[in-house]
């Protein structure tokens, strides 16, 4: 291979002094390259494709058994020969790597009665502990069961394994924690679809002391309360769905005195979630899905817990419901600290009244995200937002709108929110869905939005936004 299109892959490396005593300029192909580059690059490829380089010449025979990862993932629609034919791959690839140390250990894979020895020992538990016999660091397991029956227990070992960081987790099957449980510097746990017995076991998992970011999604445990009780708990998510979560009555408690972020997004079957530390949280994410009638209190009680947030994502479609009574108005808090927010419901609609209720709670807003778009049924220019929220006239700065896409209605919405907005620089606008993660076309030069008022003018100034109203010289309509 030429090394012209290497050019960036060598002068990092040379940059990183990895080439040791060969001079990488002089390298010609890529056989001259030295074992660290080699390496780089191999760990950019499948394993599949990596194991097979050993047979390229004596000096790649077993380069690749010193790659920090190894990925392993079985097609759930292979014949019964394919699957011999990858357990087979699996081990070899094992047996050969020797004692070098292991980054990554990622295993996706179907567990049924042909994967075991003697009727009681998995072969997929002695790839796993073989794994933690090379002090992996990232351990991924993805595991699906041939029959709901099947009869398993995941390897102790990965909860006494001192070199363990990150541990994802997904299997539909239970899992018996040790009653002793040793992971002194896991710093993520992901776990997905994993249902727990009423085992106080699970606790101590999920409060390992290094523990930063913990992610439970669709998991189901039989506990009257769960503890969460991680001292260096960062970032929290919790994922439900009806269809397989049957948690009744639980009440979740989570302590950290350093959590900063909190994800929820499913229909909010626990009775009450207490955040101990709620000071220190500075971004929420709340998606919640139930019948709201039946969980008025339990929305209420867990937004108090948020109510000291800076930044809120949040679906006003949790409120619709509730605002009908007025016994809301006086439960639902007041964020007092929340700057940003983010509406995440598809096409909201301007004269709603859980998003007057939602806006009246946030005085000092600056910033307001539709990621979903925003649109009025109102034939009306004006007054359509009344009485004006406090942020509307004293702070709100900045609006954004996903899936914008100039009809009328939109248009008529804007221009609403433009007039109310007194302290209002600037609108941003995008065809592209939202939040976050999107990317928008650059306006080639500026005009006028159509049907927005004068002073607001269209800008390419913004990166990755269609459109850029400036709304900073604003006039005073009537």
């Amino acid at each position: 291979m030429d090394l012209m299109d290497s050019s960036t892959l060598v002068h990092k490396v040379e940059f990183l002094n990895l080439n040791g005593d060969r001079s990488v300029n002089s390298c010609k192909q890529l056989c001259d390259l030295p074992d660290a580059i080699l390496l780089q690059i191999l760990s950019l490829l499948p394993t599949e494709d990596v194991v097979r380089t050993s047979v390229l010449s004596r000096r790649w025979e077993y380069l690749w058994t010193s790659i920090p990862s190894l990925v392993f993932r079985e097609e759930y629609k292979e014949n019964h020969r394919g699957r011999i034919l990858f357990r087979n791959f699996v081990e070899r690839a094992l047996l050969l790597r020797g004692l070098s140390p292991m980054k990554v250990f990622s295993l996706s894979c179907v567990v049924d009665s042909e994967e075991y020895f003697n009727g009681n020992e998995s072969r997929v538990n002695t790839w796993i502990t073989a794994a933690i016999g090379h002090n992996v660091q990232d351990l991924c397991l993805y595991l699906e069961f041939g029959h709901p029956c099947t009869a398993y227990k995941i390897p102790r070992c990965i909860f006494r394994c001192g070199t363990l960081r990150e541990l994802h987790l997904q299997m539909k099957h239970d899992l018996k924690l040790p009653s002793i449980i040793c992971l002194p510097n896991l710093k993520v746990l992901i776990l997905v679809d994993v249902p727990f017995g009423d085992d106080k076991s699970l606790e101590k998992l999920l409060s390992c002391p290094s523990l930063e970011k913990l992610s439970l999604e669709n998991c189901k445990w039989d506990l009257e309360v769960l503890e969460i009780s991680a001292p260096n708990l960062l970032h929290l998510n919790i994922v439900e769905y009806s269809s397989f979560s049957d948690i009744g009555s639980c009440q979740v408690r989570i302590h950290g005195t350093f959590i900063k972020s909190f994800d929820y997004y499913g229909d909010l079957h626990y009775d009450d979630v207490v955040l101990t530390s709620p000071s220190s949280l500075v971004e929420a994410s709340i998606q919640v899905h139930q019948p709201f009638s039946q969980v008025t209190d339990h929305l209420c009680n867990f937004m108090k817990c948020l109510s000291n947030v800076k930044q809120l994502a949040f679906s006003i479609r949790s409120l619709e419901d509730m605002v009908e009574g007025e016994e809301i108005l006086n439960s639902f808090p007041v964020f007092h600290s929340l700057t940003e927010l983010e509406l995440t419901d598809p096409d909201v609609r301007l004269e709603s009244r859980a998003l007057l209720l939602l806006l009246s709670k946030c005085p000092i807003l600056r910033s307001l995200r539709f990621s979903g778009g925003v649109y009025t049924d109102s034939k009306r220019n004006d007054r359509i937002l009344d009485p004006k929220p406090t942020c509307f006239t004293a702070s709100l700065k900045e609006i954004k709108i996903n899936c914008f896409n100039k009809t009328g209605c939109e248009m008529l919405a804007v221009r609403n929110l433009v007039i109310a907005a007194q302290v209002l620089d600037k609108v941003l606008f995008s065809y592209s869905p939202g939040p976050r993660k999107w990317q928008g076309r650059l306006m080639q030069s500026s005009s006028k939005l159509p049907g927005a008022p004068d002073q607001c003018t269209i800008s390419s100034e913004c990166e990755h936004w269609d459109y850029f109203c400036d709304c900073s010289q604003r006039l005073q309509f009537g």
